[in-house]
């Protein structure tokens, strides 16, 4: 029992037991909208029957395609997943050291608890002592995201902004999802007013979850901190074009052609903006006119990045010069109000320069 008379609720153990994974070989992202912050990220899942069985099946879906677009690791966005009633159950812990892959079968096969209730104030009381009750990684952001379509009875309710106000002390954002109309307006904006960014968001119903989850891993992304720049920098090449490098022709004898794998990287924030975005691409495509592109010459790769990395064209595509040239002049301006060239930097080290996205053995990198 913890001082204030609040009782602390029994651990339950998560369901999967596999063997650990080494962080150092990182599996690549699944989608170019990815989120990589200091995050401890816990979703809490209505297991009442005011949601079908086939409702639910949406909401796992849900949790398993935000957790697609998180850089999930020890080191970056830990998770933990609970599926809640009249108790809690964890099927996934915050220390969890499994593939995020792994994560995801995990997350996906939470059953379906059906239960009358679903009590919000018992899976925050959850969430506060045996999730969060001790703070092992201060640097990082803590948010629980609270998905949430039944009401509980009133008389369990009776500690809720208590145990909410617990969480505030602790840094922990509690972010309420309300889906469909048996949710709880009243408590979820109660919770909503204990801490400006406890935001929440109301759905009419599971379909609608698809279509705000990038809005959501957004608000999410934003809170939390920039990663630390990596300490050991790819072995990649700076360089500054000029006749001769990357294979680009110029007057005089002909040269065997070179054979490189190339990224560019394209800053695409708004201190760029956009005008500012497109001379780069046109300068791009001026170098990119002059290099010696094709199967086997130079082959490229192309990144834009704010706040969050997206990749315009991989060594997995076509390598033609016409190809190329015609997705760079697709590539739109994305925007965003930061700049995470640390993330950049990264992507570049752990996927781009990757065999799983087409990189040669032989070529230099640049």
């Amino acid at each position: 029992q913890e001082p204030g008379g609040l009782l602390v609720p029994p651990t339950d153990a998560p369901v999967s037991t596999t063997t650990p994974y080494v962080e150092d070989t990182p599996e690549p992202p699944l989608h170019d909208f990815y989120c990589s912050k200091l995050l401890d990220l816990v979703f809490l899942l209505d297991g009442s029957s005011k949601l079908s069985e086939a409702e639910f099946e949406v909401l796992k879906s849900f949790v398993v395609g935000m957790m697609e677009r998180l850089h999930i690791s020890q080191k970056r966005i830990r998770v933990a997943v609970v599926e809640y009633h009249d108790g809690s159950h964890a099927y996934i812990e915050l220390k969890a050291r499994k593939r995020p892959s792994e994560l995801r079968r995990i997350a996906s096969q939470v059953k379906y608890a059906g239960s009358q209730v679903a009590s919000t104030s018992e899976v925050l009381k959850y969430t506060l002592f045996q999730i969060f009750g001790k703070i092992d990684r201060p640097e990082a952001s803590r948010i629980t995201l609270l998905l949430t379509a039944s009401q509980e009875p009133p008389r369990m309710a009776r500690n809720l902004v208590r145990y909410v106000q617990g969480l505030k002390k602790k840094k922990v954002t509690v972010i309420p999802v309300g889906i469909g109309p048996h949710a709880n307006l009243k408590q979820i904006h109660l919770i909503e007013k204990q801490a400006p960014e406890n935001k929440a968001f109301l759905l009419s119903g599971v379909d609608e979850l698809e279509q705000r989850r990038d809005e959501i891993v957004s608000y999410l992304c934003d809170l939390a901190p920039e990663a630390p720049a990596p300490t050991q920098l790819p072995q990649v090449a700076q360089i500054t074009v000029g006749p001769g490098l990357f294979g680009i022709s110029s007057p005089g004898p002909k040269r065997k052609s070179m054979v490189l794998d190339v990224v560019f990287v394209l800053e695409g924030s708004d201190k760029v903006g956009e005008a500012n975005f497109n001379r780069s691409k046109e300068f791009l495509e001026k170098v990119i006119q002059r290099m010696d592109v094709g199967q086997d010459g130079i082959h490229i790769t192309v990144l834009q990045y704010s706040y969050m990395v997206t990749v315009e064209y991989t060594f997995n595509e076509a390598q033609s010069k016409g190809d190329v040239l015609q997705q760079v002049r697709e590539i739109r301006y994305h925007g965003g109000n930061r700049t995470n060239t640390g993330l950049a930097l990264q992507y570049l080290s752990e996927h781009s320069f990757s065999s799983t996205q087409g990189v040669r053995e032989e070529p230099p990198n640049l």
